[in-house]
């Protein structure tokens, strides 16, 4: 059986205080929460469902929005529905996540609600690859040029020596990332343990030796990160 484990509880500290929880602004006549959510919702081969939140007071509005997705979509296949309070570091909030799931959810696809336009499709396309036992992430291949600066500087418009980095077979992470459960508990126990701090799943399934995969959507999945994206989450609502 699959699981979805869907993050809420991100500290949203590029917002810059100018928005209150990006998760439930406004983006239309929803949020990026409910559109997430909706996204898990409809698919099929989702059995249960773990939201990990913030705080108490985040928790009583995350619920409210899932009683009015759960109205708005009476169609869809009954899920289970648990929560998880989150941890300091996105790591600890996927550990809490994936120990709140019954025993009988084999696979898990991971989910960072900041990303509001993933569609359906591609969380069947991705639970079609975990089940059968292999780890598979949302990316898409990096287009522009790469160059680093070798000198760290707190003003990147003074001049700094810089190399060109090779972009082939350079992958942009994107979310949902999955895999069996297992592996997901095993590598990220072993990064717990020897305190590695990682900033996606399939650095957990790289821990521990096993290959990924990469699913490219054919439509934006972008993450709403600062204020400015809002503007453009609107327009791909609309579209």
């Amino acid at each position: 059986m699959v699981g979805a484990l869907l993050l809420a509880a991100g500290k949203g500290n590029r917002m810059q205080g100018k928005v209150e929880d990006k998760l439930l602004h406004p983006i239309g006549n929803s949020n990026a929460f409910m559109l997430s959510c909706q996204a898990f919702w409809l698919t099929n081969e989702v059995d249960s469902m773990v939201i990990v939140y913030k705080d108490e007071t985040q928790l009583a509005k995350l619920k409210g929005f899932l009683e009015q997705l759960s109205d708005k979509c009476p169609q869809s296949k009954k899920k289970a529905i648990y929560w998880a309070q989150g941890g300091q570091e996105r790591q600890d909030s996927v550990w809490t996540g994936l120990c709140k799931f019954p025993e009988e959810i084999t696979h898990v696809l991971v989910h960072d609600c900041a990303r509001p336009f993933i569609r359906p499709k591609t969380i069947s396309q991705a639970i079609e690859q975990i089940l059968l036992d292999r780890a598979i992430t949302v990316a898409r291949p990096l287009k522009d040029t790469l160059r680093q600066r070798i000198k760290h500087s707190t003003n990147p418009i003074s001049p700094s020596p810089t190399r060109t980095l090779d972009r082939t077979n350079q992958w942009l992470m994107e979310t949902p990332q999955g895999a069996p459960r297992g592996w997901l508990v095993e590598g990220i126990n072993q990064a717990r343990t020897a305190g590695i701090l990682i900033t996606d799943d399939m650095a957990a399934i790289e821990l521990i030796g096993l290959p990924i995969g990469m699913l490219e959507p054919d439509y934006p999945n972008p993450k709403i990160t600062t204020p400015e994206d809002f503007s453009y989450a609107e327009f791909l609502l609309k579209s």
